[in-house]
């Protein structure tokens, strides 16, 4: 809270930090930064527990975080192309519509490198969970599947 030097900023979290998320423990193992240009900045940290890898994006807009919790998945390149053109996707039973698009260039602090070229396409349903498709180096596509999470929902922040 207020005066509190202790308190863990979400979007300076570092490799090897940690936290709680749904009683499970995860530790950050990779940083990403994004630059969407107008659109502002946000940090991707891949993550990982147990055997699983997940991704924890961290924007700070108008001082409150927006955070989201996702896990790549797997679909065919074909409805992804197809979800971009007609805005619309199916998955897992549920329909997803494109609400968001951006596009700005993303560097992976961990691993070096210089910035990419990458577009976000951000498909919500009606439960509020989210499909992203993320378009790297103006070709590759990738998609996750994930949730918007709280601050509160964090829990036993430890940055290393």
């Amino acid at each position: 809270m207020f005066g509190n030097k202790d308190e863990v900023q979400l979007n300076n979290l570092r490799v090897g930090a940690s936290f709680k998320y749904k009683s499970t423990s995860w530790e950050v193992i990779e940083l990403s930064d994004y630059d969407w240009g107008v659109d502002g900045k946000s940090i991707e940290y891949k993550i990982r527990s147990n055997n699983s890898k997940a991704f924890l994006e961290v924007e700070r807009y108008q001082g409150e975080y927006e955070i989201y919790f996702s896990e790549s998945i797997s679909l065919p390149e074909e409805t992804l192309k197809d979800g971009i053109a007609t805005k619309f996707i199916i998955y897992d039973g549920q329909e997803y519509e494109q609400e968001e698009h951006y596009r700005g260039s993303c560097k992976n602090q961990t691993l070096g490198g210089s910035w990419e070229k990458t577009e976000a396409f951000m498909f919500y349903a009606s439960d509020k969970s989210i499909i992203t498709i993320e378009k790297i180096k103006e070709e590759t596509l990738v998609a996750y599947y994930g949730v918007e999470v709280k601050e509160k929902a964090l829990k036993s922040i430890k940055s290393k």
